[in-house]
């Protein structure tokens, strides 16, 4: 018998305050040093508002699975799901090199996790493989 498993994450992380920071100062350099024009400026800083909202948000996200019940949640949406339903995890590499993890059922029905549910790959396959759900690995697909 597996004890349960739980991963959790916030929504406000030390990367995401980086990215932030950095690409506003460049911003700044940018309309300060070279003189862009504030139109495009703005069309530059559209990118920086899925940040900010996900700071100011700090929406928690996470996965829990217990001996026959798999969980998982990012923000308001939770969804839950037998472990006898499932035929296969399978993780597909991105381009990004970020990991893709799709529920395969056993009735052919496929059930993606959330990107930000997702604690580190090998840490869910483990915990999969445990509780005798095999996984496996497409790396870099195209389509």
């Amino acid at each position: 018998m597996q004890p349960p498993f739980h991963f959790e994450r916030q929504g406000r992380s030390v990367h995401l305050v980086v990215a932030v920071s950095l690409w506003s100062a460049a911003l700044m350099l940018g309309g300060a040093l070279l003189q862009i024009t504030p139109g495009i400026l703005i069309l530059l800083a559209l990118p920086l508002l899925p940040g900010l909202w996900e700071l100011w948000r700090n929406p928690s996200s996470g996965i829990t699975l217990t001996e026959d019940q798999i969980f998982w949640f990012t923000g308001a949406r939770s969804t839950g799901l037998p472990l006898p339903e499932i035929a296969l995890l399978r993780l597909d590499r991105r381009w990004d090199f970020s990991f893709r993890a799709t529920l395969i059922l056993r009735n052919g029905a496929t059930i993606r996790l959330p990107q930000p549910a997702l604690p580190p790959v090998h840490l869910l396959e483990d915990q999969l493989n445990a509780r005798d759900i095999p996984s496996e690995r497409h790396h870099f697909t195209v389509i």
